[in-house]
């Protein structure tokens, strides 16, 4: 194991230490699980040390540690972090290093830590569990992730959340820490409900009815009494088979064991400055993409223009062919030379218009797509044309 991985498996070592203090419930996280139950290696991901606790234990834990936090130790969160990105625990070494370029100022202490995730419970409720994914998300959205598609519902969560931070970021996210805590910890809950940033998994109830001992790297740790079930839900029924991509460093996070953060950006300079740096080159990186997207979209549909003027000229040469066809009722055989016709239809329907080299031909191509069943694309079609 190299420092990282020994750093990440003594910060997992204390957080057992104080749940067994404290008496507090915690999970080892699926892939570090199957890491004890398959004997694959430690993960060298530095972010790979997560744990699972019900939201009542994760709410003790966080008091607990606040009580009595460990020395050059740390635990953020949206309650004491105006910009922390979501609804976690974060405990954290502080006299490491683990900066990441694209999460900018969203931890106000980048060493490497252990990332304590809520196990949800499921609310009753349609409407408040709406509510409360319109606050959460909007929250997140506010938040340094770069490189992920901003849709309409995420932009008004996101306007919406703005607009409530006129009375204070920080004060919002303690308010929402507390109202999320409240909501989520359902007692009688039939299923636990896990949210990561790509995907959220659906655990029964049962999965963590109790707990068992698991080694990982010669130390002891808990983790859900039916691993069977627990590995399934997350991996599939093929879990043992599972195996991790190869770590790659990013070129946008800086880690290490051996210097804390303080020193590195009192020797390099400060935090902001990176931050903006970063935004800049990210600003450039957006226009530069999206000018390439837009070139190589025109040259495709350039190319793809040229390519109907070839099939309208092949179509115009066989319309008499097609046109008998259509006097006889053979539309198995019109269906059979219209598959070119329909392809070019289908990828011009993608840019809001249709495939007509001529109008009789376009209307026996109607009455064979009816025909044969194909309504759906009659009707788009349809659209453009009458």
């Amino acid at each position: 194991m190299n420092r990282e991985q020994k750093k990440v498996l003594s910060l997992l070592a204390e957080v057992d230490k104080i749940c067994r203090k404290h008496k507090i419930t915690y999970y080892l996280s699926p892939q570090l699980t199957l890491c004890s139950v398959t004997g694959q290696p430690f993960p060298q991901n530095p972010g790979a040390g997560v744990v699972y606790m019900k939201i009542g234990d994760m709410e003790q834990f966080r008091l607990a540690v606040e009580e009595g936090c460990p020395e050059r130790r740390i635990l953020e969160s949206m309650n004491n972090n105006k910009f922390f990105p979501g609804f976690f625990l974060r405990y954290t070494d502080m006299d490491t290093l683990d900066f990441r370029l694209n999460e900018g100022r969203n931890f106000k202490y980048p060493g490497i830590g252990i990332n304590i995730l809520p196990l949800r419970g499921k609310m009753n409720s349609r409407l408040r569990h709406l509510w409360n994914r319109v606050e959460e998300v909007g929250w997140i959205e506010m938040c340094d992730f770069y490189g992920d598609k901003k849709g309409k519902k995420r932009f008004l969560c996101r306007l919406f959340m703005r607009f409530r931070c006129i009375a204070g970021r920080g004060r919002l996210g303690r308010s929402l820490y507390r109202h999320f805590c409240k909501r989520q910890n359902v007692e009688k809950t039939q299923e636990y409900v896990l949210r990561l940033k790509k995907k959220t998994v659906y655990f029964p109830a049962e999965t963590f009815d109790g707990t068992r001992k698991v080694m990982l790297e010669g130390k002891k740790f808990l983790a859900p009494e039916k691993l069977s079930l627990y590995l399934t839900k997350y991996y599939g029924p093929e879990y043992r088979e599972k195996e991790f991509a190869k770590y790659v460093p990013k070129a946008a996070q800086m880690v290490s064991a051996l210097v804390s953060y303080e020193d590195y950006f009192q020797e390099i300079g400060s935090q902001k400055r990176f931050i903006k740096k970063r935004n800049r080159a990210r600003r450039k990186d957006t226009y530069g993409r999206n000018q390439k997207k837009y070139l190589t979209w025109s040259w495709n549909y350039a190319k793809f223009c040229g390519s109907r003027i070839e099939l309208e000229n092949y179509y115009l040469k066989k319309k008499d062919y097609i046109e008998n066809l259509y006097k006889n009722k053979d539309y198995a055989a019109l269906e059979e030379i219209f598959v070119p016709y329909t392809k070019a239809m289908v990828k011009s329907l993608k840019s809001n218009e249709i495939f007509a080299p001529d109008e009789e031909l376009l209307e026996i191509f109607l009455a064979m797509l009816e025909k044969t069943g194909r309504t759906a694309l009659k009707g788009k079609v349809e659209k453009f044309w009458r």
